[in-house]
């Protein structure tokens, strides 16, 4: 799964007129981005897989800010934050995929308006340049207003330059307690248990440089870079043991890339292991932990195989809408795994008729089955 991916350049041309609405944008970028139906298996991207590159396109021009802001990055930005929310607004924000890329950007562009101050440019010149400073504070009330309002409409028919004058110039703002959210992704096992967050803090504009670094110290992600490595190192030296590990690890970005990469590096086939009863291995293992998720929480929630580092596997969340994460986690895996031919489809054939059957209440799995029907290389399989 190629996690880096962004926007094409038609598409980020399309979100960068800073006077077009949010909604022009949006049908402005699919209709550049749309493939031919010959090529559609090859190219075209589920809900999940289309949210993963806005996100790394916001990512990109947030970099690009800090050295030369601009109306186009400003645009480009803002309209990358309304469609990734809309694209997930039917996902309840405990399950969502992208609450903790909404929250980390809260709270560090918070920190960084209040250090800096609102250095807005000058109200008169309303088609003036802008500052790193002008950027931020209006993608972080955007942020704001929809995690609050999970409203994404009410910004539907405005502009980026509009938002610029409403939450810059004329210092609209909302507040926001963060708390909420960090203790979701701490449920849900994204962020580790026993951070804390000062209890007095509130997201806004109007705290002091010394509460926003309180409120800035979050939970931290694991480190994927030393993962990685300690994992590569076990995979050379214990092999008997590292592969059982890798068939159980849990359904989540960091190791379905780590898995992935394995493969387009050839790394496993390097070190003698045959690629395709792990990966088959793995894909039971995780469906296994979809089905338990549809289970009532009790003594079933923990996966009795052992995952890295010889811990269980913990099953965090349960009903539908966990097991809906997980599936659209699992089918962009598989998705890529067919389309770069980094694995042979047969192998996972019937892994994949178990997901289209019972999971066809999930809508990206309907686009999953679409995708398959239209060309690519399983689709006389699942047709006979």
């Amino acid at each position: 799964m190629d996690i880096s991916a962004v926007l094409t350049v038609e598409e980020i041309a399309a979100l960068s007129d800073p006077n077009r609405t949010c909604e022009d944008a949006t049908l402005g970028m699919k209709q550049v981005g749309q493939p031919s139906i010959d090529q559609r298996w090859k190219y075209d991207t589920g809900t999940f897989e289309e949210s993963i590159r806005l996100k790394n396109t916001i990512d990109m021009f947030e970099e690009q800010v800090q050295s030369s802001p601009s109306w186009k990055c400003l645009s480009i930005i803002l309209n990358c934050e309304y469609q990734l929310f809309v694209a997930n607004q039917d996902t309840p924000l405990r399950h969502n995929p992208f609450l903790s890329h909404w929250v980390e950007a809260v709270q560090r562009l918070a920190r960084e308006s209040t250090q800096n101050g609102r250095l807005a440019v000058d109200p008169t010149n309303y088609y003036g340049s802008l500052n790193s400073v002008d950027v931020g504070i209006t993608r972080l009330e955007l942020i704001k207003s929809l995690l609050q309002s999970h409203n994404p409409t009410q910004f539907a028919q405005l502009s980026p330059k509009q938002l610029h004058k409403n939450f810059v110039q004329l210092k609209q703002t909302t507040s926001l307690d963060v708390r909420r959210f960090i203790q979701m992704l701490e449920e849900e096992g994204v962020y580790e248990r026993g951070s804390s967050v000062d209890e007095d803090s509130k997201l806004s504009h109007k705290q002091s440089t010394e509460t926003m670094d309180k409120v800035a110290d979050k939970p931290k992600l694991s480190n994927k870079q030393q993962w990685n490595q300690e994992m590569m190192l076990r995979l050379e030296q214990e092999p008997e043991v590292a592969v059982p590990e890798l068939t159980h690890l849990p359904i989540e970005l960091l190791y379905l890339d780590f898995l992935t990469t394995l493969l387009q590096d050839k790394t496993l086939q390097r070190l003698s292991i045959e690629p395709a009863p792990v990966i088959h291995d793995y894909i039971q293992h995780a469906l296994r932990i979809v089905e338990q998720m549809g289970q009532p929480p009790g003594p079933s929630s923990v996966e009795p195989s052992s995952a890295w580092n010889g811990q269980d596997t913990e099953i965090v969340g349960h009903g539908r809408d966990a097991q809906a994460r997980a599936v659209k986690l699992l089918l962009l895996f598989i998705r890529n795994l067919i389309r770069k031919a980094l694995l042979p489809p047969e192998s996972i054939y019937y892994e994949i008729q178990e997901i289209c059957v019972r999971y066809v209440w999930i809508r990206e799995v309907r686009e999953f089955r679409k995708f398959i029907e239209e060309g690519s290389p399983l689709s006389e399989q699942l047709h006979g």
